[in-house]
């Protein structure tokens, strides 16, 4: 029987990123359990379109302060300890909050405690790529979407649940479950995992200096940044798609059991086949595409994104199969996109710096993305076709972007294959 390329890549890995991986069930069930229900709960908690619109704001302006701030705490306290301490106080605490939420401000609380995840983002993606070689990245990448794709084979409980309770007291049970496990992953993490030798590096540097004279030197991190065109690049394709996915998330569910009259169990089946599909991509279809590098699968993925998009807004009101053909092609462009976005973003980063550079990044990713929560929100009080016909602007810029940038990407693609040869 012929070995699976992702399956042996996951065999070859060891240390950090190999622990990553497979302790990351632990956070993406109870997680692809609960977030197909996440904006229907809000609204039956009496949530206005426009408010979970300016809670998904509020979450992203906490994620920028982090980003802020991540860089230098990496730095400082290494990635082990950051990654534990903010793995806590961004997904175990606010699971609580939302386990017990009575109204908008439990929202608005929890999303400031859950927007400190952009520093575990940021040090726990360190752990994950510091030990690995570039010409593995998408590999790494293509496994660890494929792990959270499969997870949601469990949404059919989140199901039974919410059939028998309804939304409201299921989604308070599911968030105390993923509270258990999740807090159980960090520890487990926190316990084997070893300090990068890169994280080792930079504490050293930074031992005795406080946090504000690590971030002194930002001015000159924010110049690297904007002065390479690769880095740059990073960014743009990092804000836009910050920008499409804060949208989706927060109002698929609300246009599809609002304004398409689709009945609310059908939010978890949705994932279910979007991750089937996916997977199948990423086990069997990826690995005959690496030859083809970044720039043809992804504007192909683009491509597909838009068409997805487009049978989403014109479909008629409780036609199930029309909008399952729409997440069917959803999926296959993630497929093709995002593994491939993930590891780019990875490679364009200078590596020496990478934890403050991320950090940095990311402050200037969520800047532009915090006012498109609320205007979102506002859009889909108006029509809640509007957010998604936004969606589809963002994705022709994409392929702009991806269609003028064919020279680095083909060197990257390039450079990629003198590292698997060598």
């Amino acid at each position: 029987m012929p070995k699976l390329p992702i399956v042996q890549a996951l065999k070859e890995l060891e240390g950090n990123p190999r622990l990553c991986i497979i302790t990351e069930p632990l956070w993406v069930i109870p997680y692809n359990l609960y977030t197909p229900f996440v904006s229907v709960y809000m609204a039956a908690l009496f949530l206005s379109d426009r408010q979970i619109g300016l809670v998904a704001s509020v979450f992203m302006l906490f994620r920028a302060i982090a980003s802020f701030f991540g860089g230098a705490i990496t730095d400082k306290l290494g990635r082990k300890l950051t990654t534990f301490i903010f793995d806590m106080l961004s997904w175990s605490v606010p699971c609580l909050l939302w386990a017990f939420s009575q109204n908008f401000w439990w929202f608005v609380v929890a999303a400031s405690f859950n927007g400190l995840m952009q520093i575990t983002d940021n040090s726990w993606t360190c752990l994950l790529v510091e030990d690995i070689k570039k010409g593995t990245m998408v590999k790494v990448y293509s496994l660890l979407h494929m792990i959270g794709q499969l997870a949601v084979i469990f949404a059919p409980l989140a199901v039974l649940l919410v059939n028998r309770l309804t939304i409201v007291p299921a989604m308070r049970i599911l968030y105390f479950i993923t509270f258990i496990s999740m807090t159980v992953k960090f520890v487990i993490l926190y316990i084997y995992c070893d300090e990068t030798e890169v994280g080792k590096t930079r504490m050293r540097e930074t031992q005795g200096m406080s946090l504000w004279k690590i971030m002194s030197g930002y001015g000159e991190i924010f110049r690297k940044i904007f002065s390479s065109q690769a880095m740059v690049l990073a960014l743009l394709l990092t804000t836009i798609i910050n920008i499409i996915a804060m949208i989706t998330g927060s109002f698929f569910g609300l246009y599809v059991t609002g304004t398409l009259l689709i009945p609310k169990q059908f939010l978890a089946y949705f994932p279910i086949l979007r991750s089937l599909v996916i997977a199948f991509f990423l086990i069997v279809i990826q690995p005959k595409l690496e030859r083809f590098g970044f720039r043809y699968p992804m504007l192909a993925g683009l491509l597909v994104y838009l068409i997805s998009v487009f049978i989403l807004i014109f479909t008629p009101v409780k036609s199930v199969y029309i909008l399952v053909l729409s997440v069917f092609l959803d999926a296959v462009a993630f497929s093709l996109v995002m593994p491939r976005n993930d590891s780019l973003t990875q490679l364009l980063i200078d590596p020496v710096e990478r934890a403050r550079i991320r950090g940095l990044m990311m402050v200037v990713v969520l800047g532009f993305t915090i006012p498109f929560g609320y205007i979102a929100g506002w859009l889909s009080d108006i029509d809640r076709r509007l957010p998604f016909i936004l969606c589809t602007g963002f994705f022709v810029i994409l392929m702009a972007i991806i269609a003028v940038n064919k020279n680095r990407l083909d060197a990257i693609k390039k450079e990629q294959e003198i590292q698997s040869l060598g």
